[in-house]
């Protein structure tokens, strides 16, 4: 079973790829957040995997949550692994998945670092399409290497440090109190799919279906770079930034 955080697509591009190696179903974290579902039975499984994207050198806080009060029936030393998708690197966020599996009694045999397209444009912008296509063609060779290692059983990188942060730390967003970073410019059209994909639920709809940042926001920008009208924005550091989406799967 493969456990996957996504929000433009890079770590589900992932663990497509690794499930086509392993014959293992998907379960999208995201989901389970939003409909409330902890409880697995990996009963037989012969790999356990957690493909995630590192956020500010760790794990994602949606990913934290999750895993905090994540329940797993029939653990029995299955090979149990982390692929993390990164800009650059990956930080803490092996050591912080080493602590948090190790407290419910879980063998971790380590990760697997793949550099991918960075979404987090605000600090940055989109590369150029030439360099977007480079680096998912680098991805796929080092994804060719991690699919035989996870395959073969064999043990990824191990860190065993007390790290900075289980999890980066989640942001309360307020549009009526005028405290959400994100909102929606002039563009909007109100087709309401950024409520739609928030894996935080914390976009709500008003009466003519603006959206509405009330809630905690795992900064996964989802809603700002999925937005059909490219209206979302960061306060005002992306309304001339581009949006990314992995072009090699459907979200």
């Amino acid at each position: 079973m493969i456990f996957y955080f996504t929000a433009t697509g890079n770590s589900l591009y992932a663990a497509n790829r690794v499930a086509e190696a392993t014959k293992d179903s998907l379960v999208s974290i995201g989901r389970a957040l939003r409909d409330g579902l902890f409880e697995y039975d990996i009963t037989g499984e012969e790999y356990l995997g957690f493909i995630v994207p590192t956020f500010a050198g760790t794990l994602p806080g949606a990913v934290g949550l999750f895993l905090e009060r994540l329940t797993l029936k029939g653990y029995s030393n299955q090979f149990v692994y982390g692929v993390f998708t990164c800009g650059a690197s990956t930080g803490f966020e092996s050591a912080a998945l080493y602590t948090i599996l190790k407290a419910k009694g879980i063998s971790f045999a380590g990760s697997f670092d793949l550099v991918m397209p960075d979404n987090f444009i605000v600090w940055s912008d989109v590369p150029s399409q030439a360099r977007l296509d480079a680096i998912l063609k680098n991805a796929d060779k080092q994804l060719d290497g991690i699919r035989a290692s996870i395959k073969a059983k064999k043990s990824g990188k191990l860190d065993t440090r007390t790290p900075k942060d289980l999890y980066m730390r989640l942001a309360e967003f307020s549009t009526s109190k005028k405290t959400s970073k994100l909102h929606a410019d002039e563009k909007c059209t109100s087709c309401g799919s950024c409520a739609d994909i928030c894996p935080m639920r914390c976009i709500k709809l008003d009466n003519s279906g603006r959206p509405l940042w009330e809630g905690t926001c795992t900064m996964c920008l989802a809603c700002l770079h999925r937005c059909p009208a490219k209206a979302i924005q960061f306060e005002s550091d992306t309304q001339k930034k581009g949006r990314y989406v992995n072009p090699r799967v459907k979200l």
